[in-house]
């Protein structure tokens, strides 16, 4: 690297953040320290803050340099398609982290983007942190919306100019602002883009920018291997990484048979994980009955006892226990264990989404209420993992036990592929057998049919030969006759010689002549 920009002259990378999930940004935590140092701005604005690893990165770097320095995050705090729904629960962790260290400097504004621009004067923010909504047209309509707002020396970056799946177009925007400006981006932790926008940049960051343009790969490593020292290649925190410790919040969620489950029908509730058996109240709006309830205990691994739930449909009305409650279960997320006690259930998940789903509309009343329905479901918090090192050994576990049951089921698949080939050959000598049994049974009519014309000829030949022994009787008979009348006629020539007839018969011949 040339005299112009040295790395040594920057130990602020080396600072180690205190970070929550999600940890898609926390790889590119050294270099917002960086940012910070080179430009020293007056004004910082980041619009789409989430649970704040980026954000409160920039607010670490403002404290350790002492700058008087105006810091806003600008966040709904309700998520959206990309960064997904959540509950208020991020936003109020994040104010119990931000406020006691940086609320003297830095200000959270819950607000939509449009809706919080017109409180900044145009030309007074020097570095702005573009992280909302990654569409395109959300990402250009966000840059073109600030623009008037920046400074002569202000400089934006962008998150997620590596993603191009999913609708993400950021990537996008950034080839088109890389026409305009200086730019910059780095590939890892889902990618980082930097826009010089101003014409009167800090002479550190030109020198930055122009040795990130000779020595591109350079730079990358870099702050590739910083970032590797926090996460690892798929963004899941390192054991050496600082977490901060998370609450624990359940979840309620309620619908309809014709809806989806989504965030506006859910209800959170905080939870202290260690007081153990906890009876979580929830009251759904007024005049909401649903078919179906689903409880995320909470957004960790761990083991979870359903001892029971409770409905109370108006204020004047007893809770009631809900009845057969293992046979309403639906969809579940993590595994069941045998539990004591017939309502009993006990949920062991090895991922940070346990829930289970249960029918209720049955045992609701048909008549809906004005009032709002009030939940009450025991749940026995029995282990709670919501170490992120932990849960990568379940994890790790998981995927053990994940490729034993794969090895059975494919050695299951084996025999029956195995069974299902020899279900089909015995299919083939069956239908062979079947051909051949046709072919005997046709072979069988055919001599039968045969058979029967070699009776009928027998029988013609028996009545034919009975015809020619009645011939051959009656020529007997006839002959017998025919002897007789000519044993009679010799016996009449004989007397006619006897009496001389033969000599008067010729003496007769000769007068005639």
């Amino acid at each position: 690297m040339n005299g112009d920009f040295q790395l040594q002259g920057h130990p602020l990378v080396l600072m180690r953040p205190r970070i929550v999930p999600p940890y898609g940004w926390v790889g590119h935590i050294p270099f917002a320290y960086l940012v910070v140092d080179l430009l020293r701005p007056r004004c910082l604005v980041e619009l789409g803050t989430h649970s704040g690893n980026s954000y409160l990165a920039f607010c670490q770097a403002v404290r350790a340099l002492e700058l008087h320095c105006r810091c806003m995050a600008v966040d709904a705090w309700q998520g959206d398609a990309h960064a997904l729904h959540y509950g208020e629960q991020v936003y109020q962790s994040l104010r119990s982290r931000h406020d006691p260290l940086y609320g003297d400097f830095s200000r959270l504004l819950r607000a939509s983007f449009d809706d919080a621009v017109s409180q900044f004067e145009d030309g007074s923010i020097d570095l702005l942190h573009i992280d909302g909504l990654h569409t395109y047209e959300a990402v250009r309509h966000d840059f073109e919306s600030w623009l008037p707002k920046l400074s002569d020396r202000a400089v934006v970056l962008l998150h997620d100019t590596d993603v191009r799946e999913r609708g993400f177009g950021v990537g996008k925007f950034f080839e088109e602002l890389s026409n305009r400006h200086a730019c910059f981006d780095f590939r890892h932790s889902h990618g980082l883009g930097v826009v010089a926008v101003g014409s009167q940049l800090p002479a550190a960051f030109v020198a930055f920018m122009r040795e990130a343009a000779a020595s591109p790969e350079s730079i990358r490593g870099f702050f590739e291997a910083l970032a590797g020292t926090l996460v690892d290649a798929n963004n899941r925190p390192l054991t050496s990484a600082v977490i901060e410790p998370q609450p624990v919040v359940s979840h309620l969620f309620y619908r309809r048979h014709d809806e989806a489950y989504d965030e506006s029908r859910m209800i959170s509730q905080p939870v202290d994980g260690e007081d153990g058996v906890v009876d979580l109240q929830f009251r759904l709006p007024a005049g909401v009955r649903p078919d179906y309830l689903r409880l995320d205990p909470a957004d960790f691994p761990g083991i979870y006892g359903l001892r029971r739930v409770m409905l109370q449909e108006s204020s004047d009305s007893q809770g009631k226990e809900l009845p057969q409650l293992p046979g309403r279960l639906g969809h579940v997320n993590g595994e069941w264990v045998e539990a004591a006690g017939i309502q009993s259930l006990r949920l062991v998940s090895f991922d940070d989404d346990p829930s289970v789903e249960f029918e209720v509309g049955s045992a609701l009343a048909e008549a809906a209420s004005n009032e709002g329905l009030q939940v009450t479901i025991r749940v026995d918090y029995e282990v709670v993992v919501s170490n992120p090192v932990l849960h990568r050994l379940l994890e790790q576990q998981a995927i053990v036990s994940m490729r034993h049951l794969s090895r059975a089921r494919v050695d299951v698949q084996n025999l029956a592929r195995t069974l299902s080939q020899q279900q089909g050959s015995m299919q083939d000598l069956a239908q062979e057998f079947s051909q051949q049994r046709g072919s005997m049974q046709g072979l069988a009519q055919e001599f039968s049919q045969q058979r029967g014309s070699m009776q009928g000829l027998a029988q013609e030949f028996s009545q034919q030969r009975g015809n020619i022994q009645d011939l051959a009787q009656e020529f007997s008979q006839q002959r017998i006759e025919a002897l007789a009348t000519l044993q009679q006629l010799q016996q009449s020539i004989d007397l006619l010689a006897r009496r001389g007839f033969w000599s008067w018969l010729r003496r007769l011949i000769k007068r005639g002549h």
